[in-house]
C-alpha cells in the first residue's frame, strides 16, 4: 500500500480535522462547558479549527481555537457511545488524546481514558451534523480516520493581508503627495480673482485722491474766500474813515456856508440896476 505523507504537528498552529467525506469536527454551543462536537462543512470559522497541546509522546489536548477549551468526554465516560464534548482545562486524563498515524496518511484518535477508544460518529455517518462518540477500534472502520490539515488558507489570507497593507500605503502616498499636485490647480483660479481684484484696489486708490483733491479745491475755496474777507474789511475801513472824516469837516465848516452868502451881494446889486 503505497504511505501517505503525514501531517506534521506544531505548537501554535491550527489544524482542521475532517472525516472522509471532508466534513471537519466543530464545536457547537462552544463557549460554555458542555458543548456538543458534531461534523460540519468547513467554512473558515474558528470553532472548526483546533490547535494540538503537547503531553508526550504523541499524546496532546485538543483545544479549539475559537473557546479555548478542550475536547474531553461527557462524564469521564468510558463505554462505547460515549459522546465528545468541549470542557475547560482541567488537566484531566479525559482530556488527553493520543494520535495514531496510519500510512494511508490518516490519524486514529485514541482516548488516554478510556482504554484506547477511538473517536467515532454516531449511527457510522460523517455527514453534516453527525455528533462523535467514542467507539473500541473497528479494523477498517473508515468513520474512525481522520485527515489532520493545517490551517494555510488562514495563513495565506493573514499574509496576503499584510502584504496589501503596505501596497495600500504605497498607493496611499503617492495619492497623498498628489494632493499637493491638485491643490495649485485649484489655487489657479482664486490667484486669477486676486489678480482681478488687484485692479480695482488701485481704482479704489485712485478715486482716494480724488477724494483728498476734493479737500484741496475746498481749501482753495477758503483761501479764495479768506482773502477776501480781507480785502472787505481793507475797502470797508477807508470808507469809514472818509465818512468820519468828511463829516467832521462839514460839521465844523461854518464858514463855507458864509461865502454863499458873500455871493448873494452882487445879486442884490443886478436887482437894482
Amino acid at each position: 500500500m503505497k504511505s501517505v505523507a503525514q501531517t506534521v504537528i506544531e505548537a501554535d498552529r491550527f489544524y482542521t480535522i475532517a472525516a472522509h467525506t471532508g466534513n471537519v469536527i466543530q464545536a457547537v454551543e462552544g463557549s460554555k462547558d458542555g458543548g456538543t462536537v458534531r461534523l460540519g462543512k468547513y467554512d473558515h470559522k474558528p470553532e472548526q479549527e483546533w490547535s494540538f497541546v503537547r503531553e508526550g509522546d504523541g499524546v496532546y489536548r485538543i483545544r479549539n481555537r475559537a473557546s479555548g477549551k478542550l475536547l474531553d468526554l461527557t462524564m469521564t465516560g468510558t463505554a462505547n457511545g460515549t459522546w465528545l464534548h468541549l470542557w475547560e482545562d482541567v488537566g484531566g486524563t479525559s482530556q488527553m488524546w493520543k494520535v495514531e498515524h496510519t500510512p494511508e496518511g490518516t490519524v486514529r484518535l485514541r482516548s488516554s481514558w478510556a482504554g484506547g477508544k477511538c473517536v467515532d460518529t454516531v449511527g457510522i455517518g460523517a455527514e453534516v451534523g453527525a455528533v462523535l462518540q467514542i467507539w473500541q477500534e473497528v479494523p477498517g472502520g473508515g468513520d474512525q480516520l481522520w485527515v489532520i490539515s493545517e490551517v494555510k488558507d488562514r495563513v495565506k489570507r493573514a499574509a496576503k493581508a499584510e502584504q496589501a497593507a503596505p501596497a495600500a500605503e504605497t498607493k496611499s502616498a503617492p495619492a497623498k503627495e498628489a494632493a499637493p499636485a491638485k491643490k495649485p490647480a485649484a489655487r489657479k483660479p482664486r490667484t486669477t480673482k486676486k489678480a482681478e481684484e488687484k485692479p480695482a484696489a488701485p481704482t479704489a486708490k485712485a478715486a482716494e485722491p480724488v477724494k483728498a483733491e476734493k479737500p484741496a479745491v475746498k481749501k482753495a475755496a477758503k483761501a479764495k474766500a479768506e482773502p477776501a474777507a480781507p480785502a472787505a474789511e481793507v475797502k470797508a475801513a477807508p470808507v469809514v474813515e472818509t465818512k468820519a472824516e468828511t463829516a467832521v469837516p462839514a460839521t465844523k465848516a461854518a464858514p463855507a456856508a458864509a461865502k454863499p452868502k458873500a455871493k448873494r451881494a452882487p445879486c442884490k446889486k443886478t436887482v437894482k440896476k
